[in-house]
């Protein structure tokens, strides 16, 4: 016989759905299981400190810290240690760009040269049509990190720094492809302090730091002398996975303000999150306009499946949307997801150089989305086991073509002089006690070393920097075989010492 339903059954339907529609709305994950889980993590991955924070509705509901601040000291990582954010400084000037449109003082499509009569790239018509919003999505034409060299512990202000990129040669088609730049965030630093009459460090303070209460956030590492719990960078010796992890000073790299500089800790974090999850209000009030949210993480660039936002990139979970943006630096990889249909922000934040950062993430998204089953730091150490394996072999290679007994087809003094790369400026080789060093002078301070014979006229290149690997110096020759240059082989997936073409003087 057919059934039908009565009102009171369907109420009763309806009653029980919306109780276990409430059940699962407010499942809390199993906390106990997790804080373990990020614990293991933390040894599995080697890390030294780790600070992770979920905030749901507005409100930081679950942190921990993990691990140390320093290695070599004793003092432990807590939700409220400060770490250098990178790349997740790019949200920021997104931000900041977008209060000034809703002050009607920009256009997300004004043409830069508008408001940076200055500002140049390798082709008259894209300099001439390069809009604001152009340099905030990865796709002005140049190829990822290009021109990062520039701001790498070198002494050049951040016009120098564009202005000298300005003659770099596009890759790819303007606004046709993805090549993640820096450099235009640092030209976005400086349309706003254009724009604004104030620098980008101190609109972000006035304009966002401080409305949101971020209490312990600061945009110069300077002042965080002034703070006590701060997470310190980490890194291995020329990136050796044999050398203990160390820790190193902050580098301040100013030029680099815009793509990077905010320094910030979970507590912080998750007020600033808490606003995009919001989709930009804050206690109920617009932050940010509706427009220049939607604007800011809207995909204006496609990926596959993903795709670039103003500062963001676009990504999906479980079938939710995520906004989200890691950062890395020598000695922090970190990184933060935001699901705004749930009202939701995971953040993990690391001092040293391994990927245990994005399993975490993985892990806190899936315990709040999920099923909280999801194993990421199961999935991904086999696939980082595989990376250090390939590394291995390639450094051993590099040893094993090495030709023994060979020398420099010159005295050593037939090396000295001044050397210019036409976009990144001089090197200068000295010679001192039968031995050569190597400065590259905007950055006499990080890349500078001693030059050790290789073979034939390769030399070695030890410089300072405790992160990047020793480079390779071969040099080339006229038709009376007189130096006249020098190229450098320095393996690095940051930075592109491959392009530099020293010329001598």
């Amino acid at each position: 016989m057919r059934r039908t339903l009565t009102r009171r059954t369907l109420r009763a339907n309806l009653l029980a759905l919306f109780t276990l529609g409430t059940m699962l709305a407010t499942a809390q994950p199993d906390l106990a299981a997790l804080d373990a889980y990020l614990a293991d993590a933390l040894k599995r991955f080697d890390q030294p400190g780790l600070a992770v924070g979920v905030v749901k509705d507005g409100q930081l509901v679950w942190s921990k810290g993990y691990g140390k601040l320093d290695l070599a000291k004793a003092d432990l990582v807590t939700p409220n240690s400060i770490f250098y954010l990178a790349s997740i400084s790019k949200a920021f000037t997104a931000c900041a760009v977008g209060l000034l449109v809703d002050e009607g003082k920009v256009d997300w499509n004004d043409p830069v040269v508008k408001h940076l009569p200055w500002f140049r790239t390798p082709d008259a018509y894209v300099t001439e049509h390069m809009l604001v919003k152009d340099l905030l999505c990865h796709r002005s034409g140049w190829i990822t990190f290009d021109g990062d060299l520039l701001w790498y512990g070198t002494d050049y202000d951040q016009r120098q720094i564009l202005e000298r990129h300005a003659h770099a040669p596009f890759t790819h088609p303007f606004r046709d492809a993805f090549g993640y730049s820096n450099l235009m965030f640092i030209a976005a630093a400086q349309l706003i302090e254009a724009v604004s009459g104030q620098t980008w460090d101190a609109f972000l303070t006035r304009r966002i730091i401080e409305p949101l209460g971020m209490t312990r956030t600061v945009v110069e590492t300077a002042e965080l002398a002034r703070f006590t719990d701060v997470a310190l960078p980490h890194v291995r010796k020329g990136q050796d996975p044999a050398a203990a992890q160390k820790s190193m000073p902050y580098q301040p790299l100013r030029g680099a303000d815009g793509a990077c500089g905010v320094n910030s800790c979970v507590t912080d974090l998750a007020k600033w999150d808490a606003m995009w999850a919001d989709e930009g209000k804050v206690n109920g009030k617009p932050f940010l306009s509706e427009a220049s949210y939607r604007t800011i993480t809207s995909s204006h660039l496609p990926m596959g499946t993903e795709g670039a936002g103003l500062g963001w990139f676009l990504e999906e979970f479980n079938g939710h949307a995520v906004i989200t943006h890691s950062g890395g630096m020598p000695g922090f990889i970190l990184n933060h997801a935001v699901v705004p249909d749930q009202d939701l922000a995971v953040i993990a934040l690391g001092n040293g150089e391994s990927y245990s950062v994005f399993a975490a993430t993985q892990k806190l998204l899936d315990a709040w989305l999920g099923e909280g089953k999801a194993d990421p730091v199961g999935d991904m150490l086999p696939r980082v086991a595989k990376r250090k394996e390939r590394e291995g072999q390639r450094v051993a290679a590099r040893t094993a073509a090495r030709v023994a007994k060979t020398k420099p087809s010159l005295p050593l003094g037939g090396f000295v002089g001044t050397y210019t790369d036409k976009i990144y400026g001089e090197a200068t080789i000295t010679e001192a006690n039968g031995a050569l060093q190597l400065t590259f002078q905007p950055a006499k301070d990080l890349l500078t070393g001693a030059l050790a014979h290789w073979h034939y006229d390769t030399f070695q290149w030890q410089h300072a920097d405790p992160f990047l690997e020793p480079g390779y110096i071969t040099f080339t020759f006229d038709t009376d075989h007189k130096v006249s240059g020098f190229k450098v082989d320095l393996h690095s997936p940051d930075f592109h010492f491959y392009k530099l073409d020293f010329r001598r003087k």
